[in-house]
This record gives structure tokens, sequence and C-alpha cells, in this order.
């Protein structure tokens, strides 16, 4: 059995979210229906539109415009911005060619300006772009994919939505909104996918398109494969979506929803003003500054729902377990007359194709009477084939919320009383931490040639990679076969009478000359080369890993630079605990606990962090003097 009670479905059953109930804490399973079957004359269409795209970024290539200004597709390069101001010409075409004019319709000033200002293309090109709305993927955003490369588009998060995940979604809206939506806000648009699947979901309903992107903007205004009457019901706003929110949402008909992929935007790439702003607009339940865009769109947008309204929104996963995502995780956890909803895709499905993002969708329904359930669910399936959910359960929202949002952490919540008695945090037992930081380990990290050469102390015992250890202990002699093989095992750890040695002093030089005296944490410290002098730890963790942790006892009393954890029994005299809890960390059981509290990254990659590690739950009886053995599992 999985954790929840999650049974996972029989072979070639699944489950689909509009159909599954759920019961006693799992899902009763239903048959699964493919979402479409691969073909020849699929295959025929998949190359008819690969070259009708090639076509389109050729011409535009070949026309030489003028670049857009930098500030209307942020983080593009001149090159890009030229091809991207021919593209104008075809979204024009596109538009005539159905029966939208420029300015007979409601577009934002500088979508009309760049449709109006580019060069006009062969109707012969026109008419195969048409014709390709008809393939598998969207013909507009394979176009703007092949001209913006993948690490330009993420300055604005742009990634574009597959249809199997649109199908997934769409499931979940059918099961869970008591009436079709009047008004729909889009936030980050794109080039449309959610916006044209909403305008055919729903013909009634007002779709609200935001995006501070002219291009994706003016690419979706003009689509061809919307349609005069639904075309009706669309309106772009060229806007930043946090600052539309706070001055249009309200006024729109409700019942309302969000509904769409925010940009993947990564803190590192926001601003400081940036940042300040989308904190104001999320209120109390604002991300700290280490949220990326699509976190703070999401703390908004709940910030922003009233009673009837609803949230769907397909994000990254790294808020449901990230510390700056604390405030969001509690505010969902709180909103019990609300019904919530996870959908967790595991990281080895791909859900944008050529990129590594692992992804899940959160629903937030309308408020209800009844305090209403959180629901997990785990999805199964390909972009290609489509996604199912292949398992789920309902959560408990009793007592405070769990440090992060995932089925093991939920499993582990769930045990019953008596099993959490008999365990002790890990953190009551160890202090936890870092590595020294040293800001230029080429430097700092000496062979044992290169410490055979300075006065003795100069040196201590390192180590800054478990990979190159056979065993799980780390004595003399493992540490001096390091040593013979040339690694760089010995830290510099000078103290002021170090440097008046002339040997000390040309290495310091020798540094200085190469500047690594200017590196960010060497020119914060005083003087530059004073490390910091931390505790010896008793043991040694790899923080990262794909099925396993690496433990290492530290009897040599190496010094770990930042790359691993060390852990310190508060009662460091006791070693035969510290054998016992190193045996216990490497076995199954506490491997399986390990991996409960790591964070996950989209190539399939575990991250322990300090904070969630401390909360492990060591069982009793390993301090007792009964750990399991790695060997034994």
């Amino acid at each position: 059995m999985s954790p929840l009670g999650l049974s996972p479905s029989p072979t070639g059953v699944a489950l689909a979210p509009q159909q599954a109930t759920e019961e006693q804490g799992s899902l009763e399973a239903t048959e699964e229906q493919p979402l479409f079957d691969s073909s020849a004359a699929e295959s025929s269409l998949v190359g008819r539109q690969t070259d009708v795209v090639s076509q389109v970024v050729k011409w535009c290539r070949s026309r030489h415009a003028d670049p857009l200004p930098p500030e209307a597709v942020p983080g593009t390069i001149d090159r890009e911005r030229s091809l991207l101001s021919a593209l104008g010409g075809v979204s024009r075409a596109l538009a005539e060619r159905v029966g939208y004019l420029p300015g007979q319709r409601d577009l934002p000033a500088e979508v009309e300006a760049w449709l109006k200002a580019a060069p006009e293309p062969p109707s012969h090109l026109i008419e195969e772009l048409i014709d390709s709305f008809s393939g598998p993927s969207d013909p507009l955003a394979l176009v703007y994919e092949r001209i913006v490369s993948g690490p330009r588009r993420r300055r604005l998060g742009t990634f574009f939505t597959p249809a199997p995940v649109l199908d997934y979604m769409k499931g979940i809206l059918d099961s869970r909104l008591p009436a079709p939506p009047r008004s729909i806000a889009d936030p980050g648009a794109g080039v449309g996918a959610f916006t044209t699947s909403a305008l055919s979901w729903w013909k009634d309903t007002s779709v609200y398109a935001v995006d501070v992107n002219l291009v994706t903007l003016g690419l979706l205004a003009t689509r061809p494969d919307i349609g005069k009457e639904a075309a009706c019901n669309l309106h772009v706003r060229q806007e930043d979506f946090l600052s539309w929110l706070g001055s249009s949402w309200l006024a729109l008909r409700g019942p309302r929803l969000i509904l769409g992929n925010p940009p993947y935007t990564r803190h590192q790439q926001l601003t400081r003003e940036q940042k300040t702003l989308a904190q104001q607009s999320a209120g109390d339940i604002s991300p700290d500054l280490r949220a990326g865009l699509s976190t703070y769109f999401l703390a908004a947008g709940l910030k922003a729902l009233q009673p009837q309204d609803s949230l769907c929104l397909l994000l990254p996963v790294n808020w449901l377990e990230a510390d700056y995502a604390k405030s969001v995780r509690k505010y969902l956890w709180n909103i019990t007359k609300r019904r919530v909803e996870l959908h967790l895709f595991p990281n080895h499905l791909e859900v944008f194709p050529g990129a590594q993002v692992a992804a899940m969708v959160v629903f937030v329904g309308p408020a209800c009477p009844e305090a209403q359930p959180m629901a997990v669910y785990q999805v199964a399936g390909h972009a290609a084939d489509g996604f199912t959910a292949s398992r789920g359960a309902l959560v408990d929202r009793n007592g405070p919320p769990p440090p992060a949002f995932t089925i093991p952490t939920f499993s582990q919540r769930s045990a019953k009383p008596e099993t959490r008695q008999l365990t002790v945090p890990l953190a009551q037992l160890v202090s936890i931490r870092r590595g020294v930081a040293t800001g230029a380990n080429r430097f700092f990290l000496r062979t044992a040639a290169e410490k055979d050469q300075l006065p003795e102390g100069v040196c201590v015992q390192a180590v800054s990679r478990l990979r190159d250890l056979p065993a799980h202990s780390l004595g003399v002699a493992e540490h001096d076969k390091l040593g013979n093989d040339g690694v760089r095992c010995w830290l510099l750890y000078l103290a002021e009478q170090h440097t008046e040695s002339p040997m000390v002093k040309k290495l310091l030089q020798e540094g200085e000359a190469q500047k690594i005296h200017e590196r960010h944490l060497c020119k914060i410290r005083s003087p530059w080369y004073a490390l910091e002098k931390i505790v010896t730890p008793d043991l040694l963790i790899g923080p990262m890993g794909k099925d396993r942790f690496r433990i290492v006892i530290n009897d040599v009393g190496a010094i770990p630079t930042n790359t691993l954890y060390g852990l310190r029994l508060r009662d460091s005299s006791d070693t035969e605990s510290i054998r016992r809890l190193a045996q216990w960390m490497s076995s199954e059981q506490g491997q399986d606990a390990l991996r409960t509290v790591a964070r996950q990254h989209g190539d399939g990659l575990l991250k322990l962090e300090p904070g969630p590690l401390g909360t492990v739950p060591v069982p009793a009886k390993v301090l007792n003097g009964h750990a399991p053995r790695a060997e034994d599992h």
C-alpha cells in the first residue's frame, strides 16, 4: 500500500479526475480512455506543420526588419526582436484573412502599432499557415519558440502548454465547478492555449488574456482558429497581471475563474522593485523575495478570490516544498470551506516537451457552507498520449499545516499517534549545518603535495565530495588515499600567526594576483583568507541525489565544504549513538525518511535542505541500540 492509502491502479486502468470519487482515502478506478491515437496521418501533419513553421521563420529572417524595442519583449536580443517585428506582418495577414481588421477590435495600442508597421507576407504562406492549425501542435507557439531561444524565453517565463494538459485540467473543472464561469482571467496568456480553450469550452464566458508581451498578445488576438463569434468574448490586455488583478478583477461578472499557466520566471530574473510590488499584490499571504513569479501569481490570485470564484493553475512544483512559499501553503491549508486539489506530475513525466520543468496543477474551488477536503492526486501519462489521475486521497486539514505539500509528507502526518510518539525529530539529536563556504575552492582546497610545502598546521583535513569514498566512514586511511589520488582534501585554515611564514605570504600573493580576494565571499571577509571556523561534525551527508543520500561517519574529523552538510550529535561523546544513527540513515527506512523531506527538481534530482532535514523522524529504538543496518535492506 502506498502513502495515504494510495493504491496504484491495476494495469490498463487509470483515473480521470472528472470521474473519480474519493472513498476512505483512496480513489475508485475507472477505465482509461486514450486521448488520441498515433497514426501515419498524424505523422504527415507533423511534418507539414514543421515545414510551414520553418517557412514562416525563414520569411521573417529575410525581411531584416528594425528590431522591436527591448522593453517590448524583455530578455530577447536584437536579432530575435527583428524577426518578431516582421512576425507582426504574419499576424496582421492572419487577421485580415478571417476578417479581423486592425482598428476594428479592442486591441492595445502597442499591438495595433506592431500589426500596422510590419511587412506583408506572401498569401500562399498565410494559406499554408492557416491550414497548419489542424496539426497536433499550435503553429504560432512553434514559430515563437523557433525565433526566441529557450534561455531568453525564461525572462518572461514563457512555456507553451500542450493540449493533453489542457484536456486534463478541463476534466478537473468539469467535475468541480458548480456552474460555468462568466469571466475568466488567463495570467501570462502567451499565444493563448488556455484562452482559446476557454473560449471553446464556455460559449457565453468572457475571457481576459493578460500579458506584458505584445508579440504573443498580438498573435493571440489575430488567431484564425478562434472564430468571429468567440472573438466577441475575447478581451486582450497588455498589462502586468498583478496590477490588472488589483484594478480590474472585481469589476468582472461572477462567478470568476483564474485559469492558466503563469510565467515561470525565476526570482533571480526579477528586480527588487518587481518583487516588492508582487509582494504587495498578495498582501499577508505573500511569499518571500526568493519566490519566482508564478508563486506571486498564485498568492495574488488566492487573495483576489471572492466566495463564488475559483482558481486552476499549472505551476512548477517548487512552491510545494520551498520555505519561501510557507505562507501560501498555510493559507491553502486554512481555507477549509474551499475544496483544494493538488495534482502532482511525477518528475520523469515530460509535461513540457523539451523542457525539464516539474509541474503540478492546483485547483481551488468556490466557498461552500461546509468544510471541504484537500485532495491529492498523482498523475500518470505523457504529453504525447495524455494524462490521467492514477491515484489519489483526501487529506485531513486539522491542526497546523505540514512542512511541505508532498505525498510522503502527508503520509508521515497521517501516521498513527502511537507511531509518532516513538520517533524523535533529527534536529533534537543533532545540530545540522552546511560546511565551510570558501568562495574559491580551487585556492583554499590543496592537494597533499601542496599541503606538504606549507608549514605544519596551516592546512586541516577536509572533504568536498563523498563519491570518492568507497566506505561508510572517513578515517585516516581513507583520507590518506584521497591525498594519494590527488584529490584536493586539505583546507587552508589560516590563523594570523601563519601569515608570517614566507611560504604562506607567497601563497597569498599568488591568490591576490589571481584576484581571489575580489571574489564575493572573499571580499566580505576580513581578512579575505580567514575562513569561518566550524565545529567538526560527526556525520557527513551529501544533500543531493536521485535515489540515495550518502551518509559517512567522520572519524578523521575532516572539515566539509558547503557542498556537504555536517551533523554533530548533541552528545558527541556517545560514539555508539553516532554509529547507530549513521546505520539507520543509510538503511532503506532512513533513506525513505530522507526522501520524504527532500525537494524534487525537474531532472529527477532530490535535494535536502537543513530545515526539512531536521524534521526527519528518527525511531526511538535507534537511540536504544536497535538501528537497522544498511546491508540488511
